[in-house]
């Protein structure tokens, strides 16, 4: 269960690392359409209105926008970093914000909108028209498409963070266990070595015999008995007071 349980969230976190790097890939082409737009109008309009240099700056803008969310998109998604993850998908917010205003405006007023391109010839107006609703739709699918970017690099980035942290509290776990094991090895090894040092201090270096002690038994007769003090006779190992009784010189 365990097994089943693993390989499933493996599998999911690999369909969302595939479905980040798929709008990763599509912000990166986003960007690099806006950057030649802006390039576009830049050397071609020359002296243009100021409708198109705003037309430029917005292009530049956006093409940095999506370009910069798809490099930290990829980073994030390939290297594992939840950081850039999250960058990612914070930078996505204001993305999906934008395009939907866009789109709205676009889709709302064609005709404002075509006074971007006034300077351009007929067949590029003509161009620019027939494929108007086709870039709208585009503007409001990119809106969407960063949301759903917004989503998975959260849910990714948590699911990254996780397990990071399980990581840490496994290497934590392993090492506090091997403390405690090297902590017992040393006490028991320790312990060993106090026993062995006090066994081999007493057999070849036993303590020196107390002063008092050694005098009390040198001054002591030895041949006085310790029951009752009286002299032991050396001959009969009795004390000549108990040889004197009666009932013991009978015996």
């Amino acid at each position: 269960m365990a097994n089943r349980t693993g390989c499933c969230a493996s599998c999911c976190k690999m369909l969302k690392k595939f479905s980040l790097l798929l709008i990763n890939t599509a912000d990166a082409g986003i960007g690099c359409a806006a950057l030649g737009l802006a390039i576009y109008l830049r050397s071609n309009k020359a002296g243009a209105e100021v409708a198109v240099q705003r037309a430029v700056h917005a292009s530049l803008f956006l093409a940095g926008a999506f370009l910069l969310g798809a490099a930290l998109g990829f980073g994030g998604t390939v290297f594992d970093s939840p950081c850039a993850l999250r960058l990612s998908g914070l930078l996505a917010i204001p993305l999906a914000i934008v395009g939907a205003g866009a789109g709205i405006y676009m889709a709302t007023m064609k005709d404002s909108c075509l006074d971007y391109v006034a300077k351009a010839t007929p067949s590029e107006e003509q161009t620019a028209s027939h494929y108007y609703w086709f870039v709208v739709g585009g503007v409001f699918g990119g809106a969407v498409l960063e949301m759903i970017r917004y989503s998975l690099a959260k849910n990714l980035s948590r699911t990254l963070s996780s397990e990071a942290d399980d990581l840490r509290v496994s290497l934590a776990a392993e090492e506090a266990a091997s403390n405690a094991r090297r902590e017992v090895s040393e006490a028991a090894r320790t312990g060993r070595f106090d026993q062995l040092r006090a066994y081999y201090r007493d057999k070849y270096n036993p303590p020196e015999p107390d002063e008092e002690s050694v005098g009390a038994a040198s001054s002591r007769n030895p041949f006085e008995d310790d029951s009752d003090g009286d002299e032991v006779n050396p001959l009969h190992g009795e004390s000549p007071a108990k040889a004197a009784q009666p009932w013991y010189a009978g015996l």
